[in-house]
């Protein structure tokens, strides 16, 4: 008897949500940690252990595995080749899934994949999308390869968002990336923004960022 497939139960879009609720729940409460530098490798720790916080307190400890910088995963079936440039790559955060659902064994381990940026100078803004978006489209990289969406994170740390969202949206289109749209968010303090792709170097091309950003200004001024 075969197992249902994907296409008939679309799990990932369940997956998707819960995920996007955990990390807009997460994100304002970087402003709280005492101990946080101004590295942003030491943020993303921070934001690691406020994740693993928060999905304990909703009482999904069995949601997924977090894994901490750790590099992509193999997605081929046996026997065919990886891009060898894109496993070498380390995306800040992989949530991964097994999927019971799944109609091949290599379908059986889903990530979703998550990069983040500090955004503080035009540098940043610059940097937010030549080294992470374009993680998301560039075959060498890969992030986000066999899934529909994947997520970004910005660390805010001083000027208004308007600011770095009008850089970070200039240096998109310079790339003829797709338009970033702002997307209603439940929580003030954060914004959310999305980019629907349709075409990438890598399956599947129809794929959807979404953004998530928080100021963490505040901590630095205590």
């Amino acid at each position: 008897m075969n197992r249902p497939s994907f296409q008939s139960i679309d799990i990932w879009a369940e997956w998707e949500k819960d995920i996007l609720m955990i990390l807009v729940e997460a994100l304002p409460s970087l402003c709280n940690v005492n101990d946080m530098t101004n590295d942003e490798n030491d943020i993303t720790v921070q934001l690691y252990k406020i994740i693993l916080t928060v999905r304990y307190n909703k009482q999904k400890i069995t949601f997924g595995n977090i894994v901490l910088q750790t590099q992509n995963q193999p997605v081929n079936a046996l026997c065919v080749s990886e891009n060898e440039s894109s496993l070498r790559k380390k995306p800040d955060l992989l949530w991964v899934f097994n999927d019971e659902n799944a109609d091949t064994p290599e379908k059986s381990q889903r990530y979703f994949t998550i990069e983040c940026k500090c955004l503080s100078t035009t540098a940043d803004d610059k940097n937010y999308v030549e080294k992470g978006i374009s993680r998301f489209i560039l075959n060498d990289w890969g992030y986000g390869r066999n899934e529909k969406s994947a997520a970004m994170i910005g660390y805010i740390k001083d000027i208004n968002s308007n600011v770095h969202l009008c850089r970070v949206v200039e240096h998109s289109k310079k790339h003829n990336y797709p338009e970033i749209l702002e997307y209603v968010c439940e929580n003030k303090h954060v914004y959310r923004y999305t980019q629907t792709f349709e075409t990438r170097e890598f399956e599947p091309r129809n794929f959807t960022l979404h953004h998530l950003w928080t100021h963490i200004d505040d901590h630095f001024k205590k």
